[in-house]
C-alpha cells in the first residue's frame, strides 16, 4: 500500500514540475483584451489601442511593421490613423481591426499593458478616443457605448461575468464534496460519525483549492491554472490524508492506511470527473 501510494505522489509530483517548462515557450494562452461596441448605429468602424508603450510582442510603432489586422489590406485607412496624434503621446501599434456591433476589438495576442482606446470612421474621418485603461485580470472585457462621451472620451466599461464565475465556483465546489461523500461509502464511511468530519474537512479544502485556482486563472490564465493545479490537488490530498488520521482514526476507529487510501482515491475520482466534466460543460468546469 505505501510502496503504491508513494509511486503515484512520485508520479504526479514530476508531472507538476514538468508542466512549467512550457511556460517558457511561446506556446500558451496570451493575456487578451476584448472590446464590445454598441451605439454605432449600424456603422462599420476601424478600432484598435494605443499603447503606453512603443511595442508589445510582435507590434511596433515603426512604420511598416503591421502585423495580424484589418489594415494589412486598407494602406489609406493605416496613414490616417497612424497620422493620428494622441495628446498623451501614446502610440499606434500599426494594427487595427474593422469593428461593428457584431463585431468586437480582440486583441488576443501581447496587447499593451497600459492603453487608450482608438475609433475611426473612414466614411467620416471622425476619431473617437478614451480615457487610459490598464489590463485588469489575464483576459480583459469591456462594453463602450460608441454614442456615450464623457467630458469627449469614449468609457470602457469592465464586462468580465464575475456573476457566472462565482456561479460556476460554488457549483464545482459542491459537485466535489458531493462526489468525495459517494466515494465514502465503499470505504464503509457512509455513518454519520464519519460523514461529519469528512464534510468539515472537504468543506475547508476544496474552498481553499478552488478560491485558489480561481485566482491563479483570473490573474494568469489557463496555463498557470494547470501548472498550479497539480502541486494544489497532491498538497490537498496531503492535507486531507493528515486531518482524517486523527478524525476518523482515533475518534472513529478507522485505520491510518485506510483513511490515506481513501483520501487518495477521493481525489483521484474528483480529480479525472473534473476533467470529464471540463469537457462536457466547459462554461462550469
Amino acid at each position: 500500500m505505501k510502496k503504491r501510494l508513494t509511486a503515484l505522489l512520485v508520479v504526479l509530483l514530476v508531472f507538476a514540475l514538468a508542466l512549467p517548462l512550457a511556460a517558457f515557450a511561446d506556446i500558451g494562452p496570451k493575456p487578451s483584451v476584448r472590446v464590445t461596441f454598441t451605439g454605432a448605429g449600424g456603422r462599420e468602424f476601424y478600432a484598435t489601442l494605443l499603447s503606453q508603450a512603443s511595442g508589445t510582442g510582435p507590434y511596433s510603432a515603426e512604420p511598416g511593421r503591421s502585423w495580424g489586422n484589418d489594415l494589412e489590406e486598407n494602406e489609406p485607412v493605416r496613414q490616417a490613423m497612424a497620422a493620428y496624434q494622441d495628446p498623451d503621446g501614446f502610440y499606434f501599434l500599426q494594427t487595427a481591426w474593422l469593428c461593428s456591433e457584431t463585431r468586437p476589438l480582440a486583441w488576443t495576442y501581447y496587447p499593451p499593458v497600459t492603453y487608450k482606446l482608438l475609433v475611426y470612421f473612414p466614411d467620416t474621418g471622425e476619431f473617437l478616443t478614451s480615457g487610459v485603461y490598464s489590463r485588469y485580470a489575464f483576459d480583459n472585457y469591456y462594453t463602450v457605448d460608441l454614442a456615450d462621451l464623457t467630458n469627449g472620451q469614449l468609457i470602457l466599461r469592465k464586462s468580465y461575468d464575475y456573476t457566472w464565475e462565482l456561479i460556476s465556483l460554488l457549483v464545482r465546489i459542491l459537485a466535489t464534496i458531493a462526489l468525495e461523500l459517494v466515494v465514502a461509502v465503499p470505504f464503509g464511511f457512509a455513518k454519520k460519525p464519519f460523514l461529519r468530519p469528512i464534510l468539515t474537512v472537504n468543506v475547508v479544502t476544496q474552498i481553499l483549492l478552488n478560491l485558489g485556482l480561481n485566482m491563479i486563472a483570473y490573474w494568469m490564465g489557463g496555463l498557470a491554472f494547470m501548472i498550479f493545479f497539480w502541486p494544489l490537488e497532491v498538497l490537498v490530498f496531503i492535507l486531507e490524508a493528515v486531518a482524517y488520521r486523527p478524525l476518523l482514526g482515533r475518534r472513529c476507529g478507522a485505520s491510518a492506511s485506510r483513511t490515506t487510501f481513501y483520501a487518495l482515491t477521493a481525489n483521484v475520482v474528483s480529480c479525472a470527473a473534473g476533467f470529464w466534466l471540463a469537457q462536457a460543460v466547459p462554461g462550469i468546469f
